[in-house]
């Protein structure tokens, strides 16, 4: 059954994950570019899209093999659309007033542009602002798979720090952006 779903991404360069035994952070998402009994040759992928190398390894150390679920389908479609994730057009102005992170979050929102957005040097959310006044916004927040968790209200007061169009938060919004109109990006 393994060798199946080997010669299937082999032939069709559909990307699998490969596990290995006793290696819980070891994960590696590509295609098989050959196979025999004892060792697999899977080109992979880094996490935005892009080649990232060859790796060999013997089949008796594979733990699984995982296919076709969510996370595969998903970074098919960056493997797809790296170019995107590489150009970053847009630029913001400098704010030098004493409320620079509204005057950020207030051009973001009117762009309709995902950004991350740190809280107390912490905790990194990304998102979409629907909302905004003085004291507070409402960010609709996106997980790594362009997948929405929801609405959530924040201080401004307790932001630290923003990005915009970096890799992370530019693969996001593609992704959310493929999930929200799959029609017309499957076309």
């Amino acid at each position: 059954m393994r060798n199946k779903i080997l010669e299937k991404s082999k032939t069709n360069k559909q990307l699998i994950g490969i596990r290995l035994y006793q290696e819980e952070n070891d994960f590696w998402l590509g295609y098989i570019e050959d196979f025999n009994e004892e060792i697999i040759q899977l080109r992979y992928f880094d996490q935005f899209g892009n080649e990232d190398g060859i790796v060999i390894e013997q089949q008796s150390n594979i733990d699984s093999i995982d296919f076709e679920s969510e996370y595969e389908k998903t970074y098919e479609y960056l493997v797809n659309k790296k170019n995107y994730l590489v150009d970053i057009v847009p630029i913001v102005t400098f704010k030098d007033s004493e409320n620079w992170r509204y005057e950020y979050l207030k051009e973001v929102k009117n762009r309709n542009e995902l950004i991350s957005v740190q809280f107390n040097d912490e905790v990194i959310i990304y998102g979409y602002v629907i909302e905004l006044d003085g004291d507070s916004l409402i960010l609709d927040t996106v997980d790594q798979l362009g997948q929405t968790e929801g609405k959530t209200v924040y201080k401004i007061e307790d932001i630290t720090a923003f990005k915009i169009a970096d890799k992370h938060c530019k693969q996001r919004q593609e992704l959310y952006t493929w999930r929200v109109k799959p029609v017309a990006n499957n076309s």
